[in-house]
C-alpha cells in the first residue's frame, strides 16, 4: 500500500466523520461506520485509481456501507419483530453533545427528521461543497435531478423548521367530480 495513499486517508478521516454522523442518528453508529469505510478503503487500496477524486470515492464507500448495514438491520427487524430504525417515541435525539444556542439545537432536530438520503444528500452539497457533478457521479444520476432533489431537501428542512412540514411541496389536487346518484352508468 502506498504510503501517500494512506496520508490522503488520514487527511479525510474529519470529513468522513462528518459524513458518517450525517448519516447515522447515534455517535457510536457514526463512528463503527467511519471505521469500517476506513478499513474497507485500506484493504481495497489498490482498487483506487490515482489521479481520481478520492473523496468521492471514500464517500460512496461510506454511503453503501451505510445502506448495507441498514438492510442487515432491516432483515434482522423483520425477523425479530422489533421497532423501526431510529429513536423510538419521546427518546430524545442528542446530536454532538450540548448545543450552545437554541438555533442550532432546533436545527439539529430538524436535521434528524430528515431520512438518511436526504441528510447525506444535503452533507454533501453544503457542508462538504461537492460540486454537483461529483454527486451524479457518486449517485449515478443526472446533475438536474441532484439539483432538483437539493432544492426539495433545502426547502423540506424549512418547512420542519418552520413547523409546517406536513404541507407537500408540488402536490397538487385534482379535482374529482362528484359522483350523483340519480346519474346512470349507461353512457359508459
Amino acid at each position: 500500500m502506498r504510503a501517500d495513499f494512506v496520508e490522503e486517508v488520514e487527511r479525510m478521516i474529519p470529513t468522513l466523520r462528518r459524513f458518517a454522523h450525517s448519516l447515522a442518528r447515534h455517535a457510536a453508529d457514526a463512528d463503527d461506520l467511519l471505521q469500517d469505510t476506513l478499513e474497507r478503503a485500506l484493504g481495497r487500496a489498490h482498487q483506487f485509481e490515482a489521479g481520481t477524486n478520492l473523496k468521492a470515492w471514500l464517500f460512496t464507500i461510506m454511503r453503501n456501507r451505510f445502506y448495507t448495514e441498514c438492510r442487515r438491520r432491516q432483515r434482522v427487524r423483520d425477523h425479530a419483530e422489533e421497532r423501526r430504525l431510529g429513536a423510538a417515541d419521546g427518546e430524545d435525539i442528542v446530536l454532538g453533545g450540548q448545543f450552545a444556542r437554541v438555533e442550532t439545537e432546533e436545527f439539529a432536530l430538524a436535521f434528524a427528521k430528515l431520512t438518511s438520503e436526504e441528510r447525506s444528500l444535503l452533507v454533501m452539497a453544503t457542508v462538504e461543497e461537492l460540486p454537483y457533478e461529483t454527486i451524479a457521479q457518486m449517485l449515478e444520476v443526472e446533475i438536474g435531478t441532484v439539483k432538483s432533489r437539493v432544492s426539495r431537501v433545502r426547502a423540506k428542512l424549512r418547512r420542519i423548521q418552520e413547523g409546517t412540514d406536513d404541507v407537500a411541496l408540488a402536490r397538487v389536487r385534482v379535482p374529482v367530480a362528484p359522483v350523483h346518484p340519480h346519474v346512470g352508468l349507461g353512457a359508459f
